[in-house]
Formats: C-alpha cells, sequence, structure tokens
C-alpha cells in the first residue's frame, strides 16, 4: 500500500494549481497594485535604479524622483488603484515642463497626499526587486575593503587620530611662534664651542621640531593647552564626519578630487 502511494504524491508534486487572476477592484491588499500598464513604465528603469543604488544614496534618491517624475506624468494622480489607466500611455519628455492644474485649497491637498503615497509605493516597488537583481555587497563603503580601496584610489584618505595637544599648536602656530624658536635652538647646535660652524648639520628635522613644540606647549597656560587639544578632537570629529559622508555617497568624479 506504501508503495503504492509514493507515486501519486510525486505526480500531486508536479502539478501546478492554477486559478484566474482577481479583478484589482476584488483584491484585498495592494501587493500587485503596479500591475498592468503601470509596470510598463516602472520595470524598464530597474536597471537604472540597481545602477544608483550601486552609487550611493544621493543617486538612488534622484533616480527615484525621476522616475516618479514619469510616472506622474503619464499616469494621472485621480486614477484609483483599482482602475487602469487608458493605453496607449503619453510619452513622457524629462525636459517638458509639468502641466498646471487649477485646483482648490481641498484638491491641492488631496493632490499632495496621494502623490506622496504613490512616490512611497514607487520606492518600495523599485527597492523589492532591486534585491534580486543587485549583487551583494555592504552599503557603507567604509566597512567595505573593496569599497574602502577605491575610495582612496578616488582621492578619499581615512581620517587621522585626532592630534596631541602639541601637535594642534604646531598645526595652528608654528610659523608664528615656533619656528623662530626652532631656527634658534637649531642654530646653536650648528656652532662649535670654539665658535667654527658645523657644515655637516642638516635643517632641523622632525623630531627635533616636535621636542621644542612640547617644551613651548607646555609654557602654555594650562587654559590655553586645553583650548587646543579641545580644538583638535572637534576638527579630528568633523573630519570623521565628512568621511563617513564621502563613503555613502559615490566617489567624486571632479579631476580636482581624483587629484588629491
Amino acid at each position: 500500500m506504501a508503495k503504492g502511494k509514493g507515486p501519486k504524491r510525486q505526480q500531486t508534486r508536479q502539478r501546478k494549481r492554477t486559478w484566474a487572476r482577481i479583478e484589482k477592484k476584488d483584491r484585498r491588499n495592494l501587493r500587485l497594485w503596479a500591475e498592468g500598464a503601470r509596470e510598463t513604465i516602472l520595470r524598464p528603469h530597474l536597471a537604472g535604479y540597481v545602477d544608483a543604488l550601486e552609487r550611493g544614496w544621493r543617486a538612488e534618491r534622484d533616480y527615484v524622483r525621476e522616475v516618479c517624475n514619469e510616472f506622474h506624468a503619464r499616469v494621472s494622480w485621480r486614477l484609483g488603484d483599482d482602475e487602469e489607466p487608458e493605453e496607449p500611455l503619453p510619452e513622457y519628455d524629462p525636459l517638458a515642463p509639468a502641466e498646471a492644474e487649477e485646483l482648490d485649497e481641498e484638491e491641492t491637498t488631496m493632490k499632495r497626499e496621494r502623490m506622496e503615497t504613490l512616490n512611497a509605493r514607487i520606492n518600495r516597488w523599485l527597492k523589492y526587486r532591486a534585491k534580486k537583481m543587485r549583487r551583494p555587497t555592504t552599503r557603507d563603503r567604509a566597512q567595505d575593503a573593496w569599497g574602502v580601496l577605491l575610495s582612496k584610489l578616488a582621492g578619499i584618505k581615512s581620517p587621522p587620530k585626532a592630534r596631541q595637544g602639541f601637535q594642534q599648536y604646531m598645526h595652528e602656530s608654528y610659523e608664528a611662534e615656533i619656528k623662530p624658536v626652532v631656527d634658534a635652538k637649531w642654530k646653536s647646535r650648528l656652532v662649535e664651542d670654539d665658535g667654527t660652524s658645523l657644515r655637516t648639520a642638516k635643517a632641523p628635522n622632525a623630531p627635533f621640531r616636535a621636542q621644542v613644540a612640547r617644551e613651548l606647549f607646555r609654557e602654555l597656560p594650562e587654559d590655553e593647552q586645553n583650548a587646543l587639544v579641545l580644538r583638535a578632537k572637534e576638527e579630528a570629529a568633523e573630519e570623521r564626519r565628512e568621511y563617513a559622508e564621502l563613503m555613502k555617497g559615490p566617489p567624486s568624479r571632479a579631476p580636482k578630487d581624483r587629484q588629491r
């Protein structure tokens, strides 16, 4: 008996259930709201939307706006969700200005709310279908080793750590306050006790300049030292914010940025 039921179960699994498509007006949800003429507007944009996703959130936002503009130009906002627009759909010219409508205050509010609803729906429609087309990758290039490498090639450098107090002092006041002392101390090292010059000596090196800066920094009033440390932390935080913002968007294509 058990052997006889096996093939029947297999045949049952192989059968495909078919049923008539429910009319839009009779559906209980909007899962297939774009089915029909609306989908002929949206589907050609899937590849472009996936490409925009790869280029960052700004590109995605701008591309969705373009899709929504085309959708509203070809399908009236007054059309109900269960109604199909008349075909053929009107042609779309992205450079043509939108047709102005004479609406009272109530109609203006209705139009705005309706278009906001449709825009959100279009965004979800594109995002859901793009997941199946888009290659897996991290959304944040800062967390993606490949994305970090590409960003470096594009001129985006990781932000350095916050400067120490004496380093911030050098950053802000080296020429005016530190360099004269460095030059004077270095010059004193170039002369022997008998007054002869040491020709082999070079210009002040980095360790020497840093040593002098540390000494001068320690001589500053405590409130000035604290202010320098605070400014160093604030500048580092700002650089981290700028870096994070750059990593969210696509690498800049401007020649000046590529040459950094």
